[in-house]
């Protein structure tokens, strides 16, 4: 619903600026310019595009990697003797995954209380008590999943904090400019083609910019990314739990 909001509004917006028209130079005089102009903004668009959707499947992986250890942590600790360990560990599990997807991924970093429940994790597993041959093969075990879902959500952080930098931004907002201004400059005869051209064109110019901007801020997979591997988590650790993505973002 979002995506279809953004879509009018640019559109309106777009049709609004073309109405605004110079009529200033012929479509001859401004070919090569508006060409070359082109091309760059497409190129350091296209770059910028790659580099977000590139953040955008590494965080993704490594979340599935981290739910897919920890899993298997929460299964094994299911064959450990120690049971007051197994039922803290299962609390803790239950109490990380309904708090990670509550947080922005740009506030990741600073989320204290994401990191502490996964230090109590950490706690838990090492602080196991091992009865005979059996806990001990099973804790190697566990340690390894541990160790893998500790690798994976300390690559999410590094990778929530990885932006675009302030150049590229620059580049792509004054090329943005200079495009749109450019069109604007356009001289054609035909009114309904000027506008249709205008229009078109702009409203691409700005949805690029808004693409980038929603990928760049992981806006667009806050759900995606952040939501349903942790409730999936949360009913194979709890098959009664009929928790939903609307009971933890409040929606």
């Amino acid at each position: 619903m979002k995506s279809y909001y953004y879509l009018i509004v640019i559109v309106l917006v777009s049709f609004t600026i073309s109405l605004n028209r110079l009529d200033t130079f012929t479509l001859n005089e401004m070919s090569l310019f508006l060409t070359v102009i082109g091309l760059i903004y497409g190129l350091i668009a296209a770059f910028s595009i790659n580099n977000s959707w590139d953040r955008f499947s590494k965080i993704r992986d490594a979340v599935s990697k981290e739910i897919s250890s920890l899993l298997l942590l929460f299964k094994y600790s299911n064959y450990i003797s120690d049971k007051k360990s197994r039922l803290a560990l299962k609390k803790t599990l239950l109490e990380y995954c309904n708090e990670v997807p509550r947080v922005e991924w740009h506030d990741y970093w600073k989320s204290e209380d994401t990191h502490r429940k996964f230090r109590k994790i950490q706690d838990i597993v090492i602080g196991m008590k091992l009865k005979g041959e059996k806990d001990s093969v099973i804790f190697d075990q566990m340690t390894d999943e541990l160790t893998n879902a500790t690798n994976a959500r300390d690559q999410q952080l590094i990778l929530a904090q990885t932006k675009i930098s302030k150049i590229q931004w620059v580049l792509n907002i004054f090329l943005s400019a200079v495009l749109v201004i450019g069109l604007l400059l356009l001289d054609i005869s035909n009114f309904i083609l000027s506008m249709f051209i205008s229009t078109s064109m702009i409203a691409a110019v700005l949805m690029i910019l808004v693409v980038i901007y929603e990928m760049n801020s992981m806006k667009v997979s806050e759900e995606e990314i952040s939501i349903d591997p942790y409730i999936m988590m949360i009913k194979t650790i709890d098959p009664s739990s009929k928790i939903t993505s609307k009971d933890i973002l409040g929606k």
